[in-house]
């Protein structure tokens, strides 16, 4: 018996009790796991509806080596290790992440102290105008001073006839002036008559408007226009022999490596071409590896005609034809290839990640070691959920494009959509214009709704989950073009926008790029970062999503 493993440790990644541990005495041989308040590993009853009362067990196989499985009591929405589903029993390696249902809580299955002979397992998976007051100048006016006029030796009477003469004198004076001056008022009238009065004529300021200004939106103003319009997509997809119709394994072998422990490596293969691939297997083979596929993923999309036709990512609509996303684990691995008598062997010929490349599934042309031409891939499901709904409308049709990550998905709904509006001016989008991403990044919290039915047949109540897009602003950093022959130029991305964009993610593959209009310019498709952690993102211009809408003529 191995004494040294003192307990077991559950550590929660997400869920109710994210971020607290448990631990367990390692003599217990069963973990149980659910709701009920009997379990071990128990989860609140009234917050994790996903899980089931008795979701499943980890069972102790073996105490000298240390080995364990986990199996799942047939819940109702599952388990899921390292994101592949649980189907009965399977292998528990320490390390190892353990989903309760496709959206349920996550814990990571552990124990201590780890042997040194155990190796965890990798998880596959943006002035106001001052005005001084005016200065009014007043004008003074001194007082005249009227001297006593010095008597004279004139009578009273005399005095009073020369008054009188006089005033009569000085009236018709006064009013000769006067008359005067209102003629000339008169006269001036007349001649300024247009400027002092104004005319009958209407003189029309023309008001200047930018037009191109009017049409400027902001995001609230685009989100809102566009909410019914942005879809999200659940998905998973498998690479399978089309002859025999049984799922492709990428083959591992468990080797001795310098601390004389005995580690899984991955086997690689030459193809015709000279070309490094995975070494694959068929199902039947019960080989020891990684199913080539994705068991579960989202992405985004948009409408772009009312009977529902929607735009997304190829890697969203149909994954095979998209580089793998090699894992660290995955290298260096070892080559296969025939020995002096033809039979395929594991050589010590090490194959590192730069000899394989980005390797497309689609592209795969050997089973085995054998050359075929019956590689293909599949969608083993994909929903559309609309905004502000729960029900998963099953896609009827996926057409990727041959040369770029877009993709145009069917789905059958009677009435009629809203569509976005789309706008091809590639040639004339600037670094530093103004743009939106709408779409469903993973990050994103869930909001998770128990739907109670009321069919008499089918009476369980289900949780689903209620997608709401995000929306993020940013800025065109640049643009990528694509390589070119002719300007002997390469470009790993083609035609792309490089945008300042950076709080998106896992999920928000396939959702539209706005423009300062509302148009949509462009289809969010991928993000970088480095060890700094600079994250910079990218969209595939809308110019190729038109081309798969039509019917594009070969040169």
């Amino acid at each position: 018996m191995n004494s040294s493993i003192e307990r077991y440790v559950i550590k929660f990644i997400s869920g109710s009790k994210a971020n607290q541990v448990e631990e367990f005495d390692f003599s217990k041989s069963q973990l149980s796991i659910g709701r009920a308040a009997e379990n071990d590993i128990q989860f609140d009853p009234e917050k994790e509806v996903i899980v089931s009362r008795q979701h499943g067990t980890i069972n102790k196989v073996s105490d000298d080596p240390a080995k364990f499985t986990i199996t799942d009591n047939n819940s109702r929405n599952g388990i899921f290790v390292n994101k592949n589903r649980v189907k009965g029993t399977v292998t528990l390696q320490p390390g190892d992440e353990v989903q309760l249902g496709l959206n349920g809580p996550v814990f990571s299955f552990d124990i201590y102290p780890r042997p040194q002979d155990m190796m965890s397992a990798t998880r596959v998976v943006e002035i106001p105008t001052s005005i001084k007051a005016t200065t009014v100048s007043e004008l003074h006016t001194a007082p005249l001073e009227v001297g006593e006029p010095a008597k004279v030796g004139l009578g009273k009477q005399t005095v009073e006839r020369m008054l009188v003469a006089e005033r009569k004198k000085s009236y018709s004076g006064m009013g000769i002036v006067l008359g005067a001056v209102i003629l000339l008022l008169g006269i001036l009238g007349y001649a300024f008559r247009g400027k002092i009065f104004g005319t009958n004529t209407i003189i029309k300021k023309e008001l200047v408007v930018d037009s191109a200004q009017m049409r400027k939106k902001s995001p609230d103003v685009i989100a809102k226009e566009n909410m019914d319009k942005v879809v999200q997509i659940e998905f998973a997809w498998e690479l399978y022999d089309a002859s025999t119709g049984q799922d492709l394994w990428h083959v591992f072998d468990r080797r001795k490596l310098a601390d004389s422990l005995y580690h899984p490596v991955a086997l690689y293969i030459q193809n015709s071409q000279g070309r490094y691939e995975p070494y694959l297997q068929l199902t039947s083979d019960k080989p020891y590896g990684i199913q080539i596929g994705v068991p579960g993923a989202s992405g985004s999309g948009f409408v772009v005609s009312e009977d529902g036709f929607i735009l997304t990512n190829r890697h969203v609509g149909a994954g095979w034809n998209t580089s793998w996303n090699f894992q660290s684990y995955d290298f260096p691995g070892l080559l296969v290839e025939p020995d002096a008598s033809g039979k395929l062997v594991i050589t010590n010929k090490v194959v590192n990640r730069e000899d394989v490349g980005n390797w497309v599934p689609a592209e795969t042309s050997m089973i085995d070691g054998h050359q075929s031409s019956n590689i293909k891939g599949k969608n083993t499901y994909m929903n559309v959920i609309f905004a502000g709904t729960s029900l998963r409308r099953p896609v009827q049709s996926s057409t990727p494009s041959d040369d770029h990550d877009v993709a145009l998905i069917k789905v059958e709904i009677p009435e009629s959509l809203s569509k976005v509006t789309m706008k091809d001016n590639y040639n004339q989008i600037q670094p530093g214009q103004a743009v939106t991403v709408m779409g469903y990044p993973g990050v994103a919290p869930q909001e998770i709704v128990l739907r109670k039915s009321n069919d008499p047949f089918h009476p369980n109540s289900m949780v689903s989950t209620v997608p709401t897009p995000t929306v993020t602003p940013g800025n065109i950093g640049r643009l990528v073009p694509a390589s070119s022959d002719k300007n002997l130029t390469y470009s790993a991305f083609g035609d792309s926008y490089q945008l300042t964009i950076n709080a998106t993610g896992h999920g928000n593959s396939g959702g539209p790029l706005f423009d300062d209009e509302g148009n949509v310019i462009g289809l969010f498709y991928a993000g970088t970062s480095d060890a700094a952690g600079t994250q910079i993102s990218f969209a595939v211009p809308i110019k190729y999503g038109l081309e798969l809408m039509g019917r594009k003529k070969e040169n």
